[in-house]
C-alpha cells in the first residue's frame, strides 16, 4: 500500500518544473482544490494481500467520500510558492490514509524561480527521516493550445495539451486575460494563467481547480529554500526507486513495514 502511495505522491511532487514568464507581471494570491479520483479495485490489487482485510473498509469509505486537497498559491513577478494547507480538505475529519500520506511527502511548499537563467524549481522533500533539496531546470511541457474555451472561476478560459514526467499527457485551461505564465503544482508556460489541470498517474486522475484569485499590488515576499542534500528530479527517483524496491522486499518476506 505505501509503494502505491509513494509513488502516485510522487508523481505530483515531480511535476513541480514549468517554464519562465515575462518579467513585467501582477502579484497573485489563489486557492487551489486539488480532487484525487483512484479506483478501489486497481489501489486493492496493489495492497498485500494480508493487509487488505485491515485496509480494504477505510480505503473504500475514503474513496467514497472523495479526497480534496487545499492549496495556496502565491507569486510576485519573480518567484511563486504553492503550498498545500494544513488542515486536510477531507470529508473526513482529518482525512483518510491517503490523504495524510500525500500530506506527509507533501507538507513543504513548491517554488518556482523564474528570475534564474534558466528558470529553475525547488522542492523540499523529507524522506525516511533525510532531507533532501529537488532543484532543477524547469522544463517544457510542449503545450499545445486549442480552440476550445469554457469558464472556470470566472474567468474566459482556454484548453492546453501538454506532457509532464516525459510521457504523461496532462490538460491545461489558462485565462489570457491574467498575463501570468505561472499556475499549480509546477505548470506554467501557458500565455495566461492557469485555472485548471488534470492529469493521469499510477491509476489516480487528479484535478487541481482554481478557488479564488486575488491580483494586488502588495509586495509578496518568497524566499527559497536552502536546506537538505540537493538533488536533481532523477537523482531523486532514483532514491525513491531504490525506496520502493526495499519496501517491495520487505513486504514479500512478510515484514511489517510500518
Amino acid at each position: 500500500m505505501r509503494k502505491t502511495i509513494l509513488t502516485f505522491t510522487l508523481g505530483i511532487l515531480t511535476a513541480t518544473f514549468s517554464f519562465a514568464q515575462d518579467k513585467k507581471v501582477q502579484n497573485i494570491e489563489a486557492t487551489y482544490v486539488a480532487e484525487i479520483k483512484m479506483d478501489y479495485d486497481k489501489v486493492m490489487a496493489q495492497v498485500p494481500q494480508q493487509y487488505r482485510a485491515q485496509v480494504g473498509p477505510m480505503l473504500k469509505a475514503e474513496l467514497d467520500a472523495g479526497i480534496f486537497m487545499n492549496y495556496f498559491f502565491k507569486n510576485n513577478g519573480k518567484m511563486s510558492t504553492y503550498t498545500l494547507e494544513e488542515k486536510v480538505g477531507n470529508a473526513q475529519s482529518q482525512g483518510g490514509m491517503i490523504a495524510q500520506q500525500m500530506a506527509t511527502f507533501d507538507n513543504k511548499p513548491t517554488y518556482k524561480d523564474f528570475s534564474a537563467t534558466p528558470a529553475m524549481s525547488y522542492k523540499e522533500v523529507d524522506m525516511m527521516g533525510k532531507a533532501f533539496l529537488i532543484k532543477d531546470k524547469i522544463p517544457d511541457y510542449k503545450w499545445k493550445i486549442s480552440r476550445e474555451k469554457t469558464e472556470i472561476a470566472g474567468y474566459q478560459a482556454t484548453k492546453a495539451e501538454g506532457v509532464m514526467m516525459d510521457s504523461i499527457p496532462v490538460t491545461a485551461w489558462f485565462a489570457p486575460a491574467i498575463a501570468v505564465k505561472d499556475g499549480p503544482v509546477g505548470f506554467a508556460g501557458l500565455p495566461g494563467f492557469i485555472v485548471k489541470a488534470e492529469f493521469d498517474f499510477n491509476n489516480a486522475h487528479t484535478i487541481v481547480t482554481l478557488k479564488d484569485l486575488k491580483i494586488s499590488d502588495k509586495d509578496l515576499k518568497i524566499t527559497l529554500p536552502t536546506k537538505g542534500q540537493v538533488v536533481t528530479t532523477e537523482e531523486f527517483m532514483k532514491v525513491v526507486t531504490d525506496m520502493q524496491k526495499k519496501f517491495q522486499e520487505m513486504s514479500n518476506s512478510g515484514v511489517d513495514t510500518k
